[in-house]
């Protein structure tokens, strides 16, 4: 693993008389080596003595560079460590050639001998049997020429079989001033790059991140990776600012296992490299768009090839796009609530995210013929409406642009909105157990919480009684929000209890901590009984559903206004109800004294009842128009007439809303009942 990997160091700071001295060269070399040898960082150990790891002098020799090197290649060859070695000082290239020349004290432009040959110091301590791998940084003018020949390292006694990772301050023609890439080098690692994954590789990444800090200079990179025995990258450092749960790899499993399928099927002989990193793809992209197609190729898995690594590629620069536009709030539950919202499975969670959560979206989830971006689009969706609400960065919508999925984003916007505002997130509390009075424990179910069944819990009560009901929904509340990630905001509540309690109880006005329930949720109460395991509940509910489905085709409010003199009635009532007359909302246009008799006789049958409240007045019109002006806020409208019902001016209001009672079954709370129906009761096994 990474974590165990070998790494030793040296830093060289080499000021030339002839050049003149360089003002920062010695902070320069002892920041970098600071950097390189922090245990959370570069991880590089630190020598001291007669060849230590840090050398910076103004009396140096060529051969003191030499035998530094050689020392430093020495200890890393027995340790089978990494070597990092940095060059930091002047440079110059001979006329009509390309190599970079190290200067030391004495060197001179006019003499070669004079100064270190980079390019051969590199080669030689690439070349050694035992090293896992160098990297080097040249903060020099003239950098770009000490990149070895390639053909040099090939062939040496290890076939070529090494690893080389070169930055380079300058190009071979230019000059390099005041450290820049050695400071630059140190600011990218004392920081990190966001969504770079745990560890810094001398990649296009960092030598990206290097250009946005350098003016003036052209940085350049150079990379040889032939060791196929390897077992780690060849990182420069661990990245500060990694984002959680990401890897260290660029592609995961399922484009590793695509991948790998189409190019075994393409070339039989090809193997993919043990860590695929972005310059690999590009590279694999580029060898497969542009004819590295053989004779005896299959043509149709050439394309296949070609379709998933460019769909790697843009996996890559989304998980990029997400870590910079999220970067401030990217956390795993986050990542798991966007999963949950915008409907992909759990097994889309791997190890690394959002690199697996991307990569499924592509991968895995569309449909044959549908683009790989749509399912992604909605992902992206997913996590601006989870962290923005309605503002959505203006790079999420280029990006959609770019992928061409710019109307499947939009809708999926609107989707996923509209499906939050329709609260699936909800707690259900039932006082179920409450044969004759209060309850002495309550049940509570958190739904739309992404799992594939309601988490349940059950609260024991303090006191059998409204007090220590109210008490423990308060606990339940708070078992709710801490399974909730942050920003999920638990709003909705639903209350089910018995007839005998929905007839005088309000629990939205129950006191739940510092204030009444209703205050910061949208309280709707529902009967019990469509819970309750008996064999007659199915076919009650299946009836509330076919109801409700009727309800919503019709035009206007349907809703069907009872008096007393239906209600004194009783037999030509029950003959109503068994006939489907009240299969819809019925509504008591007043206040029954003996209440909880009729919502027993009504519940059963009509998915929505509703009453004034004992003081209003009997078959006050106003109220039938407050629930017809208002029918289709509602249930949720009610939360808030109560809400003002309770504030100044509304105290003795007797034609508003909040003056309406009711115990609503909508289909989603049939579906939360389902389960229920179902239920297998099982007797006691006979002992064998």
């Amino acid at each position: 693993m990474t974590e165990r990997q070998h790494r030793h160091l040296l830093v060289v700071g080499a000021q030339c008389k002839e050049m003149g001295t360089l003002a920062r060269l010695e902070e320069a070399a002892s920041t970098l080596h600071s950097v390189l040898t922090d245990p959370a960082l570069g991880a590089c150990a630190a020598h001291t003595g007669d060849h230590p790891s840090l050398l910076v002098s103004d009396a140096l020799e060529p051969e003191d560079v030499r035998n530094a090197v050689r020392q430093a290649v020495c200890r890393a060859r027995d340790d089978n460590a990494v070597l990092v070695v940095a060059l930091l000082g002047h440079g110059f290239t001979a006329p009509q050639q390309a190599d970079l020349y190290y200067m030391v004290a004495k060197s001179t432009t006019g003499s070669p001998g004079s100064a270190v040959h980079v390019g051969q110091v590199l080669t030689e301590a690439v070349d050694e049997p035992g090293i896992e791998g160098v990297i080097a940084l040249m903060d020099t003018c003239h950098a770009a020429g000490a990149v070895p020949d390639a053909r040099g390292i090939a062939g040496g006694v290890r076939a070529g079989r090494t690893r080389l990772s070169v930055l380079t301050a300058a190009a071979a023609d230019q000059a390099a001033r005041d450290m820049r890439l050695t400071f630059a080098v140190v600011d990218v690692l004392r920081k990190g790059i966001t969504g770079a994954g745990p560890l810094v590789y001398a990649d296009a990444t960092l030598a990206e991140e290097l250009r946005e800090r350098i003016v003036g200079q052209v940085v350049g990179r150079f990379e040889y990776d032939n060791d196929p025995y390897a077992a780690d990258g060849l990182w420069l450092a661990r990245n500060a600012r990694s984002a959680p749960g990401v890897g260290g790899g660029v592609v995961g499993p399922a484009g590793r296992q695509d991948l790998e399928e189409a190019v075994t099927s393409w070339r039989a002989a090809t193997r993919l490299p043990a860590r695929l990193t972005r310059s690999a793809l590009d590279e694999l992209y580029t060898f497969a768009r542009d004819g590295g197609v053989a004779d005896d190729a299959d043509p149709v898995w050439h394309d296949r090839v070609t379709d998933v690594v460019a769909t790697l590629l843009g996996c890559c620069e989304l998980v990029t796009l997400l870590n910079t536009v999220f970067a401030e709030v990217l956390t795993s539950d986050l990542l798991g609530a966007a999963r949950r919202l915008s409907g992909l499975p759990p097994e889309a969670e791997g190890a690394e995210l959002p690199r697996d959560l991307v990569e499924y979206a592509a991968l895995r989830a569309p449909k044959l013929g549908e683009s790989p971006w749509k399912v992604p689009a909605r992902f992206v969706a997913a996590l601006a409406l989870l962290t923005t609400g309605s503002e959505v960065d203006a790079r999420l919508r280029d990006w959609a642009w770019k992928a061409g999925v710019v109307t499947e984003f939009n809708d999926a916007l609107a989707e996923l909105a509209r499906k939050r505002e329709q609260g699936e997130l909800r707690l259900v509390v039932s006082l179920a157990g409450a044969l004759t009075d209060w309850p002495e424990e309550v049940d509570a179910w958190l739904l739309g919480s992404g799992e594939q069944l309601p988490v349940h819990e059950r609260f024991r009560c303090e006191s059998a009684d409204q007090r220590g009901v109210g008490r423990a929904i308060g606990t339940a509340l708070n078992w709710a929000r801490r399974r909730l990630p942050v920003p999920e905001q638990l709003v909705n509540v639903d209350v089910a209890a018995p007839a005998h309690l929905l007839a005088s109880w309000q629990p939205e006005e129950d006191r739940v901590g510092f204030r009444r329930l209703g205050v910061n949720h949208t309280v709707v109460v529902r009967w019990s009984g469509r819970m309750d395991p008996m064999e007659e509940i199915a076919e009650m509910n299946d009836a509330a559903r076919k109801a409700l489905r009727d309800m919503s085709a019709r035009p206007g409010v349907p809703v069907e206004w009872i008096g007393v003199s239906v209600l004194e009635d009783q037999r030509r009532l029950e003959q109503d109800l068994e006939t489907g007359r009240y299969d819809t909302a019925v509504g008591l246009d007043h206040h029954p004294e003996a209440l909880q008799d009729v919502l027993e006789q009504l519940l059963p049958y009509a998915p929505i009842v509703l009453w004034p409240r004992p003081d209003a007045h009997t078959g006050d019109p106003r109220l039938r128009g407050q629930v017809e002006r208002h029918w289709q806020s509602l249930p949720a409208g009610f939360a808030e007439a109560y809400r003002n019902r309770w504030s100044a001016g509304h105290e003795d209001c007797r034609g508003c809303l909040g003056e309406v009672r009711t115990v609503w079954h909508d289909e989603p709370w049939l579906e939360f009942c389902r389960p229920f129906e179902q239920r297998v009761v099982a007797g006691l096994e006979e002992e064998l």
